[in-house]
């Protein structure tokens, strides 16, 4: 990644797409309105999309936005998403998870970690060798059960981690020790002075206090943290519940092994998606292959809605006669948060949400277009409703002049050379080497980028 020091007038414009991004995100929270405990959505009247309530108390059907920015588009899925958690995340039975400590890696803290007690509770020693008391040379004592004190030159052996007697001033490792019968000196090559007083001793609370905020909540632990709710002497964790996602994969002339005849194309959602949403955490419970038929398609989306949070569907987003997601959406009575975004690839992206508050994410066929689709509106969804930062946007200097195209915005995957974004040769909407390799997705407006211009990208979920 470029350094800011590179262009001064970077920093101020990360800055300000920040800010509006941030404006923008606020105003769709507003938009999105209340959502009750169980996640579940009124649909007659949360947002103002959904249209404003009029003097009787009812409230008119939105129009679905035909077109929407894939900005405006992020910031949606973002906002609704932080409604949701922020209106179910009180309720600890039916939002959270409690889990053993090895299954808490990767998940997000529902409350505070907080030492139960001074830790370590007692003080220790940090090195095999002797507890001494005082300046050399020692009397070395017997130990003993009922030992636990030493007077003045006097020395006990402790391992690690061992208790350290009272009146011990500090621990003579192993190493520096000299041993002749019961007296006990110290080695020729330790350091002036050693053992110093309080050398290799670990004090009672040095790591917390009781009482202690160790790890904060909504903290995504990581293996160190589960390292620190060991040493508190926790088992298990409240963790925040993760998103539940199922998927649909629509199109006949998809096959899922093997090289494809003519006229077929390989699976390349089966294995990526599912994986890769988990890592984003959230709790992927299964997927179906719906036939290109509409009762097909409507009986999928029945069944996935019943128990999950997000429904993510793969093709059947377009307009020709195999194209039913749309129509299924409609005989559900989903209600359409937008049907398109103006972006090339990815455009026919559908996002939606059923009568029971599941969200709908449609994404087009083509492997491509459907990961930026995921990138756009997935991502920020779940990370939102799992309690997980939604990812920043970059700004980026563009190594070299970059055509646009009239009336939509490219979205495409570029890398770094020399600290300068260079997009990719392979961005057509079926293609997946240019994003295999790529450090992000480039902001191509309409009317193109000049050399040396800072354009916007979104980082990549997997990087």
């Amino acid at each position: 990644m470029p350094e800011q020091s590179e262009r001064p007038e970077r920093a101020e414009r990360a800055e300000q797409d920040e800010r509006a991004e941030q404006e923008e995100r606020a105003e769709q929270t507003e938009r999105a309105g209340q959502t009750d405990r169980a996640g579940q959505t009124d649909r007659a009247g949360q947002t103002e999309r959904a249209g404003q309530t009029d003097r009787a108390g009812q409230t008119a059907r939105p129009a679905p936005h035909r077109s929407i920015s894939w900005r405006d588009a992020r910031s949606l899925a973002a906002a609704l998403g932080e409604a949701r958690a922020t209106s179910t995340g009180t309720d600890t039975d039916t939002d959270t998870d409690t889990v053993a400590l090895p299954d808490a890696l990767g998940r997000v803290l529902f409350d505070d970690l907080v030492a139960p007690y001074d830790i370590p509770h007692f003080a220790s020693s940090a090195m095999d060798g002797w507890a001494v008391s005082g300046p050399a040379p020692w009397r070395i004592l017997e130990p003993e059960p009922s030992r636990t004190a030493l007077a003045p030159a006097t020395a006990l052996p402790i391992v690690t981690g061992g208790t350290i007697p009272v009146g011990a001033t500090s621990v003579l490792r192993s190493e520096l020790a000299v041993v002749d019968g019961h007296r006990l000196s110290v080695a020729a090559h330790a350091r002036t002075g050693e053992p110093f007083d309080g050398q290799h001793i670990r004090r009672a609370g040095e790591e917390a206090r009781s009482g202690e905020t160790m790890i904060a909540a909504g903290t995504i632990l990581n293996p160190v943290h589960i390292a620190v709710a060991a040493l508190s002497s926790f088992d298990e964790l409240t963790v925040v519940r993760r998103p539940a996602v199922r998927f649909i994969f629509t199109g006949d002339e998809v096959v899922e092994c093997g090289r494809p005849g003519a006229g077929r194309v390989r699976d390349t959602f089966g294995p990526q998606l599912p994986g890769l949403l988990t890592q984003l955490g959230a709790d992927v419970r299964g997927r179906q292959r719906a036939h290109d038929t509409l009762s097909s398609t409507v009986a999928a989306l029945e069944t996935s809605i019943r128990d999950a949070d997000i429904v993510i569907t793969t093709g059947g987003t377009g307009h020709s006669s195999a194209d039913h997601v749309r129509h299924a959406l409609r005989s559900i009575g989903a209600e359409t948060l937008f049907d398109g975004i103006a972006m090339r690839p990815g455009g026919p992206t559908i996002f939606a949400r059923a009568a029971n508050g599941c969200f709908v994410v449609g994404l087009p066929g083509n492997p491509l277009a459907a990961m930026v689709g995921l990138i756009c509106v997935a991502v920020p969804l779940i990370a939102a409703c799992a309690g997980r930062p939604v990812p920043q946007l970059l700004t980026v200097p563009v190594a070299q002049a970059h055509a646009g195209r009239d009336g939509t915005t490219l979205v495409i995957p570029f890398s770094f050379v020399e600290g300068e974004a260079v997009p990719s040769e392979r961005s057509g909407s079926a293609m997946m080497r240019g994003l295999a390799d790529a450090e992000g997705l480039l902001e191509v407006p309409s009317g193109g980028l000049a050399a040396g211009a800072l354009a916007t990208a979104l980082t990549l979920p997997w990087r």
